[in-house]
């Protein structure tokens, strides 16, 4: 009985897995420097943003829905927030996660509720630190 032999090593490469896309990464447009998850909508009727005509001052408040759960969605901003400059003032959790972030000139506030099914709802308020009066 002939047998036969294959030369197994020539096709491994068509089994090795694509490297994995890096995630993206939408901002709080206008404010480029705040991160939002992908998959997470703004939730228009919620959200608003004050600006001057000479843009001397912004304010907002944005909601934002996604499918992500509350500890990976706290994890995306507890790393995506340095990445983007910001430092981590304070932090609370209990049920909702609050992250208090400084950036020069800038303050922001990052809440994080869980919703049911693995989904979360987050609430950044963002605006000039106050200057404090002498």
């Amino acid at each position: 009985m002939p047998l036969a032999f294959f030369n197994g090593c020539a096709g491994l490469d068509q089994f090795d897995p694509p490297p994995a896309e890096p995630a993206i990464i939408n901002n709080a447009l206008p404010f480029v420097d705040v991160p939002v998850p992908d998959g997470f909508n703004r939730d228009q009727s919620k959200s608003f943003v004050y600006e001057t005509g000479s843009n001397d001052m912004k304010v907002g408040r944005l909601f934002f829905n996604g499918d992500s759960g509350l500890k990976p969605t706290v994890e995306f901003y507890q790393n995506e927030m340095i990445n983007k400059g910001w430092t981590l003032t304070n932090s609370m959790a209990s049920t909702d996660t609050i992250l208090n972030y400084r950036k020069e000139g800038w303050i922001c506030t990052v809440i994080i509720r869980p919703r049911s099914f693995s989904r979360s709802i987050v609430e950044i308020q963002i605006g000039p630190v106050q200057m404090q009066s002498k």
